[in-house]
């Protein structure tokens, strides 16, 4: 995972304003339920590339054998209360 950086977010926004891949996402949910879906835009419009959901108080991972490639930006739509995720991108 040479070059690859990692970013925590706990509410909406961009992971990168810019083109990249995403080679991991790790979601915790708060008190309740919680998703992240990852779409390739730099402001939550573009096409959806992947969503995790976790149960209230859990986690949910994924890593991927080849990064997902995203051609415009990184931009991550959280719901939940207090929820966070941890998306590995280059």
């Amino acid at each position: 995972m040479r070059g690859f950086k990692s970013k925590v977010l706990t509410s909406t926004g961009a992971v990168k304003s810019a083109p990249g891949r995403v080679s991991a996402i790790s979601l915790a949910a708060g008190s309740d339920a919680a998703t992240v879906t990852l779409d390739d835009s730099t402001g939550g419009s573009g096409t959806n590339k992947w969503k995790l959901a976790a149960a209230a108080g859990a986690g949910d991972s994924i890593s991927f054998p080849e990064p997902v490639l995203f051609g415009t930006g990184i931009y991550a739509t959280l719901t939940g209360t207090d929820p966070a995720v941890s998306v590995a991108y280059e």
